[in-house]
């Protein structure tokens, strides 16, 4: 598909899938800098050449980029957080349990139990090749007394993020299995960096890594509504998306997921760490933050990235050092963390 500016006529290649079929899109054309509108109706009658014409103020509730509203948006997004497929409440219970120095293996079998679907990939995943136990397990209460309460608590947050973590974004470009592969690399490579720093953190790097960009989820539909001009941004200026968002909305996925994180009453350390874990260096020393940040790094280096601007991001000046490791460490790291992802599966 190609889109026209009917004003200086320069013209936009853009695959079908890319631009919404139901609304209005705007953009400023890149050679006369006029704000121009497409019709969706055009775009659904299949013409090979569409006509962007001038935005005249008709464009509809669609959200404007140029306009300075970026805080509106921002409530808009957070309030629509409510519609997000939220962990199951199980998981929360679990963990309570597991905390608790009075529960039992009893006790938390019964409670994941009392989600089925739940109790079905718990069980997937504790006789996956990972944890070793070749198809061994033949209960959840089985699983606990074996695999011991840590493990199964890190199971049943994995089993209840899979559900919501494993689905296309196509405004991203992702996949059904790309969100979910490169979020569970980043768990793995936090746990792993958490047990060479502090390992008390270990647990709560886990999970910070396993839903770290959960925001993307939520910032998709408006990253799909303005996807012309962020293609057209990241191709002519070498951006990645996250520049994107930064540059269009005037914020980005982390700050999302951290809201996320509150609405789902995550600890702070988790909120703080995922809200910073592109810019460990504004965190104020979070310590998880780094942690975060180099893992997700470490993922990309691995291959389980997101392809398409991942060569353009690179780990923060002094995070490594301020974790105590090496770029050795890093390296074995990454494909440590990729074979576990490899052996979960299997």
């Amino acid at each position: 598909m190609i889109i026209e500016c009917i004003n200086c006529g320069k013209s936009y290649k853009a695959l079908e899938s890319q631009v919404p079929k139901d609304r209005i899109v705007t953009f400023r054309c890149k050679g006369c800098d006029m704000k121009l509108k497409i019709d969706p109706e055009k775009i659904k009658a299949g013409a090979d050449i569409i006509k962007a014409v001038p935005a005249d103020g008709s464009a509809g509730d669609c959200y404007t980029v140029t306009e300075n509203n970026g805080q509106k948006l921002k409530d808009k997004i957070v309030a629509s957080i409510e519609k997000l497929p939220p962990l199951p409440q199980v998981v929360f219970k679990v963990q309570d349990l597991i905390s608790s120095p009075d529960s039992n293996a009893i006790e938390i079998a019964r409670e994941i139990e009392t989600d089925q679907a739940l109790a079905a990939k718990v069980l997937r995943i504790a006789n996956s090749a990972y944890y070793g136990m070749g198809g061994k397990i033949s209960s959840v209460q089985h699983a606990s007394v074996v695999l011991g309460y840590k493990t199964l608590g890190e199971i049943v947050t994995v089993a209840g993020a899979e559900g919501t973590l494993d689905g296309k974004l196509p405004g991203y470009e992702y996949d059904s299995r790309d969100l979910w592969e490169h979020s569970l690399t980043v768990a793995f490579g936090s746990k792993l960096i958490a047990g060479m720093n502090n390992s008390a953190l270990a647990n709560e790097a886990y999970t910070a890594g396993l839903i770290h960009d959960i925001g993307k989820i939520i910032l998709d539909p408006y990253i799909m509504e303005h996807k012309i001009d962020i293609v057209s941004f990241m191709e002519t200026e070498e951006k990645t998306f996250l520049d994107a968002e930064d540059r269009f909305f005037a914020f980005n996925h982390a700050e999302i997921a951290y809201e996320v994180c509150k609405k789902w009453n995550f600890p702070d350390i988790i909120s703080n760490a995922i809200r910073y874990h592109h810019t460990p260096s504004k965190s104020g020393d979070n310590l998880l933050a780094f942690i975060l940040h180099v893992a997700d790094q470490s993922a990309r280096m691995s291959g389980a990235g997101y392809e398409d601007d991942d060569y353009l991001y690179e780990i923060e000046e002094g995070a490594i050092d301020f974790l105590g490791v090496s770029h050795e460490d890093i390296n074995k790291i990454s494909m440590e963390a990729a074979e576990s992802v490899s052996q979960f599966a299997s």
